[in-house]
């Protein structure tokens, strides 16, 4: 490993570097560490977070106290799924930072206050930047997505990315995330337009292939949605992120193991860790309840806990689990420390809630409180936007349902369809409905485009053979058998 060459330190000066377009300068006394620096920069940017993670590393073996090249190997840990990796490399950032320049602190500060969901003083560490460096488009960026994740302010994070695209209109991430962003209000031709921009920013790189297939996803277009994915792995065979939503994709339409495989081979692509191997047993879990593998499904959900305990999507898991197993005590119980996790971090205004009183909801569902479901319902609504009120809609479906109420439980799925035309959950909610009205016609016509969705599933893919069961005609009748409520 090369040391970097550092000079006496009453001696020590720093080399404040800087490139054209005004690039933030940097403190470090290594020009090739600066140099490594910005190729992870550059390779954070297309969310090429193993590629970005040695870079950095490259950049601090060149020079140990490059405060800023601390700060980004935590980032890239944080969003690769290691927090406790993150906040070791922030803790050395943090205490480097002094003798940098101002705006190198105020950057490192807002980090760490993020990654530590001190969401006020990221904030205000974000605005003090914004406000002496105008020109800082990373800072409109974040704070952009803190409007957006955090206050719920469209309005304030839209006028951020525009910031940010107007302090460098080549910046592409800026324009993913307002084609993200209008995509979450309902424009969805203005979403298309800034994410095939954002195509042509960077014609090369994986990401912009993946997130123009997220749109499509969100329309219910999952073949062309499975193209454009390929497409960035033409680009990037290893791109974790569009591996991974092939298999998010493969799931929706039952192909199971599929899903399986890309979710495994997705985790293999990023760094090792408890988190990782947390993952791995929550993607397995999913799994095994879409097989109605219930019992198999919360051991796996307790067990992802059991190695990181703040692991949301094992949390919700389990509570779903749970209420399927019947066994509520033990599903509020996992309810209730969701409850103080989001507490704890600062997220209980954040649209982190929506899915907390979805699941609070689904779960009073099982257990046939159906008016405090759909006063959840009605809380998730609070927390929703044009594009994620169709989650409230399919929920309010699904309890109206249970609850007998049929054709607040259609209309509940037609506003769900306005945004997904082709969600399999709200359409076999229909197939449920029609089936239990006993409309064979109707029954049959939903049913079929349930069928070709999901024409390559695997066998043990429970909802479609409950589908197929309840499509099967009544011996000698030729009526749909209709189940009890």
């Amino acid at each position: 490993m090369r040391l970097a060459r550092r000079a006496p330190a009453v001696f020590l000066t720093f080399l404040l570097l800087s490139g054209c377009g005004g690039e933030k300068k940097l403190t470090s006394g290594s020009s090739e560490a600066v140099r490594s620096y910005r190729e992870g920069v550059s390779l954070w940017e297309k969310f090429y977070y193993p590629e970005a993670k040695k870079s950095f590393e490259n950049a601090i073996r060149d020079d140990s106290a490059f405060a800023m090249a601390w700060c980004r190997l935590a980032m890239v840990d944080a969003a690769s799924g290691s927090p406790a990796n993150a906040a070791g490399a922030m803790k050395e950032a943090l205490r480097l930072s002094v003798g940098t320049t101002r705006r190198e602190q105020l950057f490192i500060t807002m980090w760490r206050c993020r990654l530590s969901f001190d969401n006020a003083g990221a904030a205000a560490a974000a605005d003090s930047l914004i406000r002496l460096y105008p020109d800082e488009k990373e800072a409109y960026l974040f704070r952009g997505a803190m409007y957006e994740e955090i206050e719920k302010d469209y309005d304030a994070a839209l006028g951020c990315y525009m910031k940010a695209v107007g302090a460098d209109s080549s910046y592409a991430q800026a324009v993913m995330s307002l084609g993200y962003a209008y995509s979450t209000l309902g424009n969805q031709q203005k979403a298309v337009e800034l994410m095939q921009r954002y195509m042509r920013l960077a014609p090369d790189a994986a990401d912009p292939r993946a997130s123009y297939a997220d749109l499509l996803v969100r329309a219910g277009r999952y073949n062309e949605a499975l193209e454009q994915y390929r497409k960035a792995l033409d680009l990037k065979p290893d791109y974790w992120y569009a591996v991974r939503e092939i298999g998010t994709v493969y799931s929706i339409l039952g192909r199971l193991k599929e899903a399986e495989e890309q979710f495994h081979r997705s985790l293999a692509l990023l760094p090792p860790g408890p988190e990782t191997e947390a993952a791995y047993l929550v993607a397995d879990a999913q799994i095994n309840y879409k097989r109605a593998k219930y019992v198999e499904a919360a051991s796996g959900f307790r067990r992802a806990l059991g190695i990181d305990s703040v692991n949301y999507a094992a949390g919700e898991g389990l509570v779903r689990t749970l209420g399927r197993l019947r066994d509520f005590d033990g599903a509020r119980g996992v309810l209730h420390r969701i409850a103080l996790l989001l507490a704890e971090r600062g997220l209980t205004n954040s649209t982190a809630m929506l899915s907390y009183h979805l699941t609070h909801a689904g779960l009073l569902t099982e257990k046939g409180e159906y008016t405090r479901a759909l006063g959840e319902c009605d809380s998730a609504a609070g927390y929703s936007l044009p594009l994620t009120r169709a989650a409230v809609e399919r929920q309010r479906a699904q309890t109206h349902f249970a609850a007998g109420q049929i054709e607040n439980a259609l209309d509940d799925c037609g506003r769900a369809l306005e945004v997904n035309p082709n969600s399999p959950v709200v359409l076999l909610t229909l197939v449920r409905i029609y089936n239990r009205t006993g409309d064979s016609r109707m029954t049959r016509e939903i049913g079929d485009r349930l069928e070709s969705l999901w024409a390559a599933a695997d066998p043990d893919f429970e909802d479609r053979n409950e589908l197929l069961r309840l499509m099967a005609p009544l011996p000698g009748t030729g009526e749909h058998d209709v189940p009890h409520p």
